[in-house]
């Protein structure tokens, strides 16, 4: 592992140009910047620049830095992990999943793996998103151009506008007054409505609408469109899904927990680096002193364990060839039991004389039967062979 610390302000801006495998970042009350990458020093390229970091690693690693930082990152081979990060955050390309907790402002470009957002206390963009969404807590607006897989939200402060879903949608409160919800699916739609909705829905489902919601009314407006409004309707929901939409209550105001659990500790994120190098270390130590136990070994005493496992293993192989010498021995004389068999009996159907069995014959093949080359029971059946039964 190697280590480069910087001296800057409480507000510098930190750019990743490349990181070849995981990234973690972190804000850290310490001040100044520290990066740390699981390689060696070659592995890493840090530099400053005013109140600048520039940082390019090839190997995973791991990025300290005030909680005002501004972060730049451009290609994440990996998985992004970013946490106590209140500055902006900018994205353009991770090729792993994408997991956020406790930022400011996020403006993500193309994630080809999961996106999970968990407290983000500003705005959150993201163009292009391969696999799920999972997004709680989000005190500004939400803007989702294109989610490839699920989508799961809930808390969403200042409103949500997904222009495509291909997979399915669950959305949960709260709707504060003055918030606005636009999405469209290809999936289906599970609203979760809180025990005192004041909420104005349009909602248009292929697949038909199917409401638990104790005196909901919706209003059909056209074909697959429906419309209601429930409490004052200060905040709007409109949806347009390719499946079906389903209405339950929430179990309570609070914004629910579908499940997914953030996998975050604050101490122990990014502890991966250090963990894979101190296994590195110890693993160099433990084959330093197998090396030396070697060493200590006496050299003669070492070539007879080597030539003792030698015979031993020859004299397995020669035991295995004298069986599969045996099996073939034997296949070999039963075929030419079978073949003679068959020569007989074409003789007999066709008139030709047979010729008697001598002692000579049957003594050669009790011979075979005393050699274990053939058992018993083969041994009569070359018998009746040889005399044409």
């Amino acid at each position: 592992m190697y280590e480069a610390r910087f001296r800057t302000s409480s507000t510098p801006s930190v750019t990743v140009r490349r990181c070849s495998s995981d990234l973690v970042v972190r804000g850290a009350k310490d001040g100044g910047v520290v990066v740390r990458t699981k390689g060696s020093a070659d592995d890493l390229e840090a530099k400053q620049d005013d109140d600048g970091i520039l940082v390019e690693s090839r190997s995973g690693c791991l990025i300290s830095c005030p909680p005002a930082s501004d972060l730049t990152i451009h290609t994440i081979s990996g998985n992004l992990k970013m946490t106590g990060i209140a500055g902006l955050a900018a994205v353009d390309t991770v090729f792993g999943n994408t997991t956020l907790r406790d930022v400011g402002a996020a403006q993500l470009t193309k994630t080809m793996g999961n996106l999970q957002v968990w407290g983000v206390k500003g705005t959150l963009k993201a163009q292009q998103v391969q696999g799920n969404v999972k997004a709680q807590g989000v005190s500004g607006s939400l803007h989702l151009a294109h989610v490839a897989g699920n989508l799961a939200a809930a808390g969403l402060g200042d409103g949500m506008r997904v222009d495509r879903v291909q997979g399915n949608v669950t959305l949960g409160p709260p709707f504060p007054p003055g918030a606005s919800y636009c999405l469209e699916a290809s999936g289906n739609l599970h609203l979760h409505l809180p025990l005192e909705p004041n909420l104005r829905l349009k909602l248009h489902a292929d697949g038909g609408i199917d409401s638990q919601v104790p005196g909901l009314e919706l209003a059909p407006t056209d074909e697959n469109d429906v419309q209601a409004t429930l409490g004052r309707g200060e905040a709007s929901l409109e949806a347009t899904v390719r499946g079906h939409i389903s209405l339950q209550m929430a179990e309570s105001d609070e914004e629910p927990d579908f499940g997914w659990g953030m996998a975050f500790a604050d101490d122990l994120d990014g502890l991966g680096v250090a963990i894979e190098s101190r296994i590195a270390e110890a693993m160099e130590a433990v084959e330093t002193r197998l090396d030396e136990s070697l060493r200590r070994v006496s050299g003669d005493r070492f070539r007879r364990k080597v030539e003792q496992a030698a015979e031993r293993a020859g004299r397995a192989a020669e035991r295995a060839a004298d069986q599969v010498r045996r099996e073939a021995e034997r296949e070999a004389e039963r075929a030419r039991m079978r073949a003679e068999r068959a020569e007989r009996r074409w003789k007999r159907v066709s008139g030709a004389p047979e010729p008697d069995v001598s002692d000579e014959e049957r003594l050669r093949v009790l011979r075979m039967v005393e050699e274990g080359k053939i058992t018993p029971a083969q041994a009569a059946d070359l018998l009746a062979a040889l005399e044409g039964r």
